[in-house]
């Protein structure tokens, strides 16, 4: 099954450990397999299942040098009669079976430059079968392997330049500067209304409510207070659903940031949120509004609203 190489070093390996590694009667019940573990360089990271029983030799063979990923995990110490790492393979045998659960993986680097990199090795105990021979075998990538990985590659850093363009971008202008280079406002100006819609349901004070409306955007000014003896409120998400002369919801809600001058609301600070949104071009009779913290927790709701 195995090249005459692999199988010399195998006999040279469990000659050494004889006398050592003498095996009591209970062992005879596991049935011994010997077989390749191929390891592709287009499969990503392989993890492998190393099947282990109490008092039975595994040996695993590699077909290059490699080393121990970190330290041997201190979970293993208790597990094994015999764990030995070299560069060249891995023997053991262990005192009992293995856990269900806690065991760390062995995790193995090779020392030279093909792929994969790295073997990680899940150890399980099996009913009545046992790993006593592995022979590792590692398949360097293709060219079509490698062509692709560079042309993923080469994506990658393509959206990675346009997220630091965009982080590169002059910082907007404040105040009516801004409103007038983004479009916000236009010669036709904003029209400001005071609401005196009352929330439906409230775990914050709202002290003043307020709508603008320009030729492409519509916002909505809340100026809310967190309640003393409350915990810090940090904003989160504005959910608005457009509703029909009925009350009943038209469309899927939006769900839009809510922006806030400061960070969070500390117990008894005021400040206003404004949410914000492209003005349809037929505007529905009503909405209903939702302002939320991050966790969805605390918030105001307006059950009907035309701003």
């Amino acid at each position: 099954m195995f090249p005459p190489g692999s199988l010399a070093m195998t006999a040279v390996v469990l000659l050494l450990g004889t006398a050592a590694l003498a095996q009591t009667p209970d062992t005879k019940r596991w049935r011994r397999i010997e077989r390749a573990m191929v390891l592709s360089a287009s499969a990503g990271e392989p993890v492998q299942r190393l099947r282990l029983a109490p008092g039975v030799v595994t040996t695993v063979l590699l077909d290059s040098d490699a080393v121990l990923e970190g330290e041997l995990p201190e979970a293993l110490h208790g597990l094994f009669t015999r764990l030995d790492v070299t560069e060249t393979h891995l023997l053991l045998q262990p005192a009992v079976a293995m856990p269900a659960r806690g065991v760390p993986p062995l995790v193995l680097r090779f020392t030279d430059a093909a792929a994969p990199q790295r073997l990680v090795l899940e150890l399980t105990t099996e009913a009545n079968v046992v790993d006593s021979v592995i022979d590792v075998r590692r398949h360097p990538a293709t060219v079509t392997q490698l062509e692709a990985e560079l042309v993923a590659l080469r994506e990658r850093n393509a959206l990675l330049e346009a997220r630091l363009a965009t982080a590169r971008r002059q910082v907007p202008h404040p105040g009516l500067a801004g409103a007038i280079l983004s479009g916000a406002i236009g010669i036709t100006g904003v029209l400001g209304t005071w609401m005196d819609t009352p929330a439906s349901e409230a775990e914050l004070k709202v002290r003043q409510l307020d709508s603008y409306r320009s030729g492409s955007w519509v916002a909505l000014a809340v100026n809310l207070e967190n309640p003393p003896g409350e915990a810090p409120w940090q904003p989160g998400i504005a959910r608005l659903t457009s509703l029909d002369s009925n009350g009943r919801p038209t469309g899927e809600p939006m769900e839009l940031p809510l922006l806030l001058q400061e960070p969070r609301l500390l117990p008894g600070q005021s400040a206003v949120a404004v949410v914000q949104w492209p003005a349809p071009t037929r505007p529905p009779p009503a909405y209903a509004l939702e302002l939320w913290d991050t966790g969805r927790r605390r918030g105001v709701r307006w059950a009907r609203l035309k701003p």
